[in-house]
């Protein structure tokens, strides 16, 4: 993984950040794979930033971004200030960010700016302006875990926070039932399956919380796509030294074979 920090923010770019540049091959040829490929990583980079700036500025802590094959993730420690009212701003921050920069090189493009402009210059502002708009507008359909569906959960949970999670499980899939026929009927058979994925990504998250268990990841994740905010985590207290009167240590200060051993310590 390639890393690195922007505005002190550690960025971490995952290998399979290369798919970006197979679906860019399925419009382009040649280097202008590559100028898409640069294209998509400002503008999801600028998304995930989005998130990880408004995070930042309501007090978060521990915020880290991840770029990967289906867009990108960011994480942080949400902590008691962070309100529903907060966290739906963050969740809309990253598409809000992306559409404003697409929508601004739309309009710096379509004002003649950018007449006579190269290829590379023409394929980069046409890749970027088309995944900046799309991809944020995408991600704020309600679907859990996308932008969208989590601001329909934080929104809700200002009112009812118990029965927000069940209706966005609710709008997530009658979203898709509206979606996946009129997707598919057009051509989009590839982005009818990436919904469907995350969907069930949803739904797993969702059956984990209703079991009184904690998320498969030790967030509450909001792939983008999107952002991971989880509950403040408080460091475990630093083991206490034992003394050497302990009665279960034998001689030398070493554990007697019958006393229970310590448990494994686990960074977090």
């Amino acid at each position: 993984m390639v890393r690195f920090r922007l505005f002190g923010i550690p960025i971490g770019v995952h290998a399979t950040f290369l798919f970006i540049a197979l679906l860019g091959a399925t419009a382009y040829r040649g280097w202008d794979i590559a100028w898409w490929t640069v294209a998509a990583f400002v503008s999801i980079l600028l998304h995930e930033l989005g998130h990880a700036l408004s995070a930042r500025a309501f007090g978060g802590s521990g915020i880290s971004v991840t770029l990967y094959g289906l867009g990108g993730v960011t994480t942080f420690n949400a902590g008691r200030a962070m309100t529903h009212g907060k966290s739906f701003i963050v969740s809309a921050a990253g598409s809000l960010v992306g559409i404003i920069a697409g929508g601004t090189v739309w309009y710096l493009a379509w004002s003649g700016v950018l007449d006579g402009a190269g290829r590379p210059v023409v394929v980069l502002v046409n890749s970027f302006v088309f995944t900046a708009l799309v991809w944020g507008a995408l991600n704020w359909i309600p679907i859990v875990p996308l932008d969208g569906g989590h601001m329909v959960v934080h929104l809700v949970s200002i009112f009812n926070e118990e029965r927000a999670p069940l209706i966005g499980q609710i709008l997530t899939w009658v979203s898709l039932a509206i979606i996946v026929p009129l997707a598919w009927i057009n051509g989009y058979q590839f982005a009818v399956i990436i919904l469907v994925m995350f969907a069930v990504a949803g739904l797993r998250e969702y059956r984990d919380a209703t079991r009184g268990r904690a998320p498969r990841a030790p967030t509450d994740a909001m792939p983008d796509g999107g952002t991971i905010h989880p509950d403040a985590i408080e460091p475990a207290p630093p083991a206490q030294p034992t003394p050497s009167g302990d009665p279960m240590r034998g001689p030398g200060g070493r554990r007697s074979p019958s006393a229970p051993q310590d448990p494994p310590e686990f960074p977090i």
